[in-house]
């Protein structure tokens, strides 16, 4: 497991933002979310709240992003990164 740790948190890493980013479709099927503010821009040709939203769903995906960063410079023994890095 030590040695298969990158690539767990990569997969977990690459499902998250997948989800992030997905997750603002749903505001077309009336479910909600960051999506929301996007779609209720367009409908109403209101280009700040779209770019407010959209804003909004990047510094969410950058924060996952730095989130698992961190996640991974302490859960993943120097070794393992080093070993990682060379090949």
């Amino acid at each position: 497991l030590p040695v298969a740790l990158p690539l767990v948190l990569l997969g977990l890493r690459t499902a998250l933002i997948q989800i992030i980013s997905t997750a603002t479709i749903a505001a077309y099927v009336g479910l909600g979310g960051l999506g929301r503010y996007i779609v209720d821009g367009y409908s109403r040709q209101d280009y700040d709240s779209m770019a407010g939203g959209a804003i909004l769903v990047i510094v969410l995906a950058v924060l996952t992003q730095a989130a698992f960063a961190l996640l991974y410079r302490y859960a993943v023994s120097a070794g393992v990164r080093q070993r990682a890095a060379a090949s």
